[in-house]
């Protein structure tokens, strides 16, 4: 994927890059999604970070929706985490779009990456 690259060179900075971009969107996720996407970040490993803003907000989506398959239940916390997984897919077609980035493609990448 192509676009604005994750601001910082290290994973810390990475990770505000993210929390910030985040918590600029408007209007605002409600304050429990927030809180789980806060987590997912704050606890990535690094490469899910990595590339552009598309990059890492769609690699978050895959990684929330693996928690909540790895669970193997239902409940409260497996939903908060699909809704995490569609929160972060979403702004990465967001981001995407903004980016001028080929959202066809990006579909394409995740839908592989879901099945791999």
């Amino acid at each position: 994927m192509t676009g604005v690259r994750v601001q910082g060179s290290g994973t810390e900075a990475r990770r505000e890059g993210v929390r910030a971009w985040l918590a600029a969107r408007t209007p605002p996720a409600p304050a429990l999604l927030a809180a789980r996407l806060d987590v997912f970040v704050r606890t990535a490993p690094a490469d899910r970070l990595a590339g552009t803003m598309t990059d890492a907000l769609g690699a978050l989506g895959l990684l929330a929706l693996q928690a909540s398959l790895a669970r193997g239940e239902t409940g409260d916390e497996v939903a908060m985490d699909l809704l995490a997984a569609d929160a972060f897919v979403t702004y990465a077609f967001e981001v995407a779009a903004e980016e001028g980035a080929d959202v066809g493609r990006l579909a394409a990448e995740l839908l592989t990456r879901t099945v791999a």
